[in-house]
């Protein structure tokens, strides 16, 4: 009923967020960054695969993955936004767990 509405001067999402236990949930002043693309470890096509057959290689796999993460997460935090809005991908998360943590860090 228009008893039970309220008037924002600003925008709200009616989506969920992923973030950090303990993230922000509001946000004044908000400088929104739009991208189309996953924070996450790129995947390979559906045709190839990844053989891994020691840990030093797996070491290395994941080593490069976390600092192709940090990468992009240094950059988004040099644009100076306070806001990621992200394309959500059908195949895979939008983000990882290792993305929100370099968010945060930033922050």
């Amino acid at each position: 009923t228009v008893d039970d509405t309220e008037l924002i001067d600003g925008v709200i999402f009616d989506k969920s967020a992923s973030h950090v236990p303990g993230g922000v949930e509001r946000q004044e002043k908000a400088k929104i960054g739009l991208i189309q693309f996953c924070l996450s470890a790129p995947k390979t096509d559906m045709d190839n695969r990844v053989i891994v057959s020691d840990s030093s290689q797996m070491d290395r796999v994941l080593r490069e993955e976390r600092q192709y993460i940090l990468e992009l997460v240094k950059k988004i935090k040099k644009s100076g936004c306070n806001v990621l809005m992200i394309q959500k991908a059908i195949l895979r998360d939008a983000v990882s767990d290792l993305a929100l943590h370099f968010l945060a860090k930033m922050q």
